[in-house]
């Protein structure tokens, strides 16, 4: 799958290089982030979500190509998206917070705060921590090895 400054979303075939299907469109602004269902959790459909500057996340039926669930709590654009091994997805915004939604009903059920400025990036490992990173406009960094640095890094368990 591939997405950008079009709001729209294209479906490619891995082996033939071809494009699948018809794209998948109803982000009104840029789309900045996709992540796969893990394989692990599929159904007999394919899942992808997406995120945009729009303010808004999507689940998409990828073998339907249809949406499937519009999730809008943001209240600025979303950097990113993370669907968990756990089946839950992760958004993170420029309004400095994280939220954690149920993709089968679109319940948030979770919605993680205490960042200074927007979240721009999210990982998840396998001791299921999450972890989060926020722009940081002074330059200044954190070390790890001394504990020293203005930049706060911040860890939720999940």
């Amino acid at each position: 799958a591939s997405a950008g400054m079009d709001h729209i979303i294209h479906l490619w075939d891995a082996e033939t290089g071809q494009k699948v299907g018809k794209p998948l469109k109803g982000h009104r602004n840029y789309i900045t982030s996709l992540s796969w269902e893990p394989l692990i959790k599929m159904r007999k459909e394919r899942r992808l979500a997406s995120s945009s500057k729009d303010k808004s996340v999507r689940i998409w039926n990828t073998e339907g190509q249809t949406c499937l669930l519009h999730l809008t709590s943001h209240t600025a654009s979303v950097t990113k998206v993370l669907w968990g091994g756990e089946d839950l997805v992760y958004s993170a915004s420029q309004d400095r917070t994280i939220k954690v939604w149920e993709p089968e009903t679109g319940r948030m059920v979770n919605e993680l705060t205490g960042h200074a400025h927007w979240v721009n990036c999210l990982a998840l490992s396998t001791d299921y921590v999450l972890r989060t990173g926020c722009f940081e406009h002074t330059q200044k960094v954190f070390d790890s090895s001394t504990s020293q640095g203005q930049a706060e890094m911040k860890a939720y368990a999940l």
